[in-house]
């Protein structure tokens, strides 16, 4: 997980607690690190936006899925049969 800084003071905040939103979003609530000087608490959404490369399980579901979508001789070719 990424590292949480306070957007008051820029020190490093303390995830105290968090609340899943959906798969992708979550609600982190934080408190600054610096309690001498700041001592905000505060609360920061995470979301989940898009791969920029795609896990590798993905690739082979897509790419089964385009084989299975050819005629059977094109498959057997493909596979070396």
């Amino acid at each position: 997980m990424a590292r949480v800084t306070c957007p008051n003071c820029e020190a490093k905040a303390i995830v105290t607690s968090r609340d899943k939103q959906s798969a992708h979003v979550v609600t982190l609530y934080c408190s600054c690190s610096n309690t001498r000087e700041c001592g905000a608490t505060f609360r920061v959404t995470q979301s989940f936006d898009h791969f920029i490369n795609p896990p590798c399980k993905s690739t082979a579901q897509i790419a089964a899925g385009l084989i299975k979508n050819l005629p059977r001789d094109q498959q057997m070719e493909l596979l070396g049969m």
